[in-house]
């Protein structure tokens, strides 16, 4: 019962940060008072996280308060603001877009009787979760996975096609919350010039992923998702929306457009649907689904700290990474190394905290620096067996998660071959 209460009380104040931080997204005002909400919702649901998430999340506050104290001792300067509010838009759109789970797949998808098999369901599942997922984030996850596990265990093959398909979202989507980072750490970067970049290297990396997944001796007997593909009409618009406001509205932070719009257009589709009960669903909502996202609130929260304490050493020591610029050639070092510790089980959010703040001050190209990190967390998600959606499937379909990473680890050399050769396409492109 009182779980059920921090619960529904983590969710109003999740809905409060959102509107709080829009505020702020178009007036300058509320940004702490937003990030403050944050963190009492994170209180509030920090039990909801796993103990593994738990420690992880109190080593990085522990470690950027200890950077932010040393830093106040060196330089006599103390941001608190910074490090309760700085991840406050990023994670009001990653709220926000939860609501699209409303209306982003419709009622005949969940009832249909009819299940592919075979080679031609793992293309097709691949690609809806790649699409969907691209929206409506890990909620894709649980909707596929649950009609997949009805009648029998989640295989190790679905969860394969799952990861793979919902990582490479990654690259390109505007509505992932590795698009927040990417434009929240390589200051200056722009959605649409990474959105068409990652585009291109995520379709090519979903036809590699679909023929090596095609060549499993299970795959004749694969399992899909009835997936149709009309139902992506709600994700197309919103995602024309977005940049056709973004053009209009070239001030407004990109991530506060899609906060208003994922919320906007719910109501909207759900007035339309269903005129009678919106105000029920949406408040159901707030009240007992919003809660599930905790994992990613305590992770942002705690990174926001981490990347304070970062910059607050690094300002007050004037640290340097020893670069005398930075390319493609050393873009493609840091992919590999933030990989590297992803897969020993150290998020991608972390590598990108502590690279931030030097290499900021000596990147040329912000966008290349974004691109960067796209493809640091598409990469490090896939192969990480302590990811969220890996351990999401095991918590929930017993799926091993370090076994769903193994079983990727095929599938990273030829995606790191193509993201290497992507970065330097893109720096003699914009040379």
């Amino acid at each position: 019962m009182q779980e059920n209460l921090h619960q529904r009380l983590g969710g109003i104040l999740l809905l409060l940060m959102i509107i709080l931080s829009v505020t702020n997204g178009f007036t300058g005002n509320g940004y702490l008072l937003a990030g403050t909400t944050g963190w009492l919702a994170g209180l509030l649901l920090f039990r909801n996280v796993s103990l593994l998430q738990r420690w992880q999340s109190l080593a990085m506050v522990s470690i950027g308060a200890i950077g932010m104290l040393w830093g106040w001792l060196k330089s006599g300067q103390f941001d608190l603001s910074q490090a309760i509010a700085s991840n406050q838009a990023l994670l009001a759109m990653l709220a926000a877009v939860g609501f699209l789970r409303l209306i982003a797949l419709p009622d005949s998808d969940k009832t249909e009787q009819s299940t592919p098999t075979g080679k031609k369901a793992i293309w097709r599942t691949l690609l809806g979760t790649h699409l969907f997922g691209a929206v409506i984030n890990l909620s894709t996850i649980m909707i596929i996975a649950d009609r997949q596990s009805m009648k029998r265990p989640l295989s190790l093959l679905q969860a394969t096609v799952l990861s793979r398909g919902f990582a490479l979202a990654a690259l390109w989507s505007p509505f992932f919350a590795a698009m927040g980072v990417a434009l929240t750490n390589a200051d200056g970067s722009q959605l649409l010039t990474m959105t068409l970049a990652g585009i291109p290297i995520a379709t090519l990396m979903l036809g590699i992923a679909a023929w090596q997944l095609n060549q499993s001796s299970l795959s004749e007997e694969f399992r899909g998702y009835p997936m149709h593909f009309e139902a992506l009409l709600t994700p197309a618009i919103l995602a024309v929306a977005v940049l056709v406001l973004h053009n209009y509205l070239p001030d407004i932070p990109i991530i506060t457009l899609i906060a208003l719009l994922s919320v906007t257009l719910t109501l909207m589709v759900l007035s339309l649907r269903e005129p009678h009960h919106v105000m029920h669903k949406s408040a159901s909502f707030v009240l007992n689904g919003l809660h599930r996202m905790s994992g990613e609130l305590i992770l942002f929260l705690a990174a926001g700290v981490l990347a304070t304490g970062v910059t607050s050493v690094v300002f007050a020591y004037q640290l340097e990474p020893g670069l005398d610029s930075f390319g493609a050639a050393q873009a493609s070092l840091f992919l590999v190394a933030i990989t590297i510790l992803a897969a020993i089980g150290v998020h991608p959010i972390i590598g990108i905290a502590t690279s931030s703040p030097l290499l900021l001050p000596i990147v040329d190209d912000p966008n290349l620096l974004g691109m960067l990190y796209l493809m640091c967390w598409s990469t490090g998600v896939m192969v990480s067996p302590l990811s969220g959606i890996h351990l999401a499937m095991q918590g929930r379909y017993g799926v091993v998660a370090h076994k769903i990473a193994q079983a990727n680890i095929g599938f990273l050399l030829p995606m790191l071959l193509i993201e290497i050769a992507a970065l330097f396409i893109f720096e003699w492109f914009t040379a």
